[in-house]
């Protein structure tokens, strides 16, 4: 009988124990299930933020690419700038020098436009001179022959 009660009083003091143990194996199972969904929850959020990673990483390279593309294109177009500049110099030292050259030539044409009048002026007067002997020698020849008429009569 004493083994009876021993073996009850053991029951009596297990059962408890393994319904409470069973107890806090449920809400273990419980809250191992809960962390698993949050584990899975978690992953997923997880492998979405690395594909999103993904692609901004791909994003900045090619940024970084027309980054480095449009540095080229800035550094052909100062270059162009400053052969464009030295073109528009050499250009610029061009037109002064043939605006001067037009100006010393219009001066010289005035120049020469004033002698050449002058000079025609002069022409003018000689040639009055010429016409003035002409017909003073038409008078003394024709004096000659006048007095030769008499001389031969």
């Amino acid at each position: 009988m004493k083994q009876i009660l021993i073996l009850t009083c053991t029951l009596a003091l297990v059962f408890p124990i393994a319904l409470a143990g069973c107890n806090i194996g449920a809400e273990q199972k419980a809250e191992l299930e809960n962390l698993k969904a949050a584990l899975e929850k978690t992953e997923s959020e997880r492998d979405d933020l690395k594909a999103r990673i993904e692609i901004v990483t791909q994003t900045r390279d090619k940024l970084q690419e027309q980054l480095t593309e449009l540095a080229g294109s800035r550094d052909q177009l100062q270059t162009q700038v400053g052969q464009l500049t030295t073109s528009r110099d050499t250009l610029q030292k061009q037109v002064e020098e043939l605006t001067q050259s037009r100006d010393d030539a219009i001066a010289k044409a005035k120049s020469t436009q004033e002698r050449f009048d002058r000079l025609e002026t002069q022409l003018q007067v000689e040639t009055q001179k010429v016409r003035q002997l002409e017909s003073q020698l038409k008078q003394i020849q024709a004096a000659i022959a006048e007095l030769q008429n008499k001389i031969n009569l």
